[in-house]
């Protein structure tokens, strides 16, 4: 039979903690280093730790709360704010790249490196062009850049917007972008005012769709 230091009550010489306190039996205090804490036997490795008002990635948000508002960018050469048909990026894309993956093999023997060059920005862009079209039926909402995207309506037409709202927080605007590690990149509504702890997960179903009509 043993006693606890902390709080004097009677303990068992297998137990490793006092069922009154607590207390760790033989460990006085947590130590941290380089990063890590190490905590009565257990080790947090590498890891930031903060405690405050941090709403990064909160998943209690009430879309209908946040005035989420879609913006469209009208092309010069559309009357009606529609950018292309999604079945015309289909097949422009798979016809381009076909054409472009051929003219880029007839001037290797040329040696001609501008026409290489050329050709091969013409290559990628008709392979992502396609590539646009094809993934683009299936979620309906796809990033472009910077704080442009690409989104489809019920009639299969693509539209170029822009995702703001409401900062739940600090009452200020919110924009959406694709940030992240280049593996993980997410589509995020970041705070003009505090975007480094006030940012919230982008889910594309809470827009309505959009009506053509």
């Amino acid at each position: 039979m043993s006693f606890c230091k902390n709080c004097g009550n009677k303990t068992s010489e297998l137990d490793k903690f006092c069922s009154s306190c607590g207390s760790a039996k033989g460990v006085n205090s947590i130590t941290s280093r380089d990063n890590n804490i190490n905590a009565i036997n257990s080790e947090i490795k590498n890891n930031n730790i903060h405690i405050g008002d941090t709403y990064t990635y909160s998943n209690k948000i009430d879309p209908s709360t946040l005035n989420l508002t879609r913006s469209f960018i009208k092309p010069f050469w559309s009357k009606n704010k529609i950018l292309a048909k999604r079945t015309t990026f289909v097949s422009l894309g798979s016809i381009g790249s076909i054409a472009s993956i051929f003219s880029l093999y007839l001037s290797f023997p040329s040696n001609n490196a501008i026409t290489q060059i050329t050709t091969t920005i013409f290559t990628v862009f008709f392979i992502m062009m396609f590539s646009i079209g094809f993934y683009i039926k299936r979620s309906r909402f796809q990033h472009l850049i910077g704080l442009v995207n690409l989104e489809t309506s019920k009639k299969d037409d693509i539209y170029l917007t822009r995702i703001t709202c409401d900062c739940p927080w600090c009452d200020s605007k919110m924009k959406l972008r694709m940030i992240g590690p280049k593996e993980n990149k997410k589509h995020q509504l970041l705070c003009q005012r505090n975007p480094s702890q006030h940012r919230i997960l982008f889910d594309p179903t809470a827009l309505s769709d959009i009506d053509d009509n």
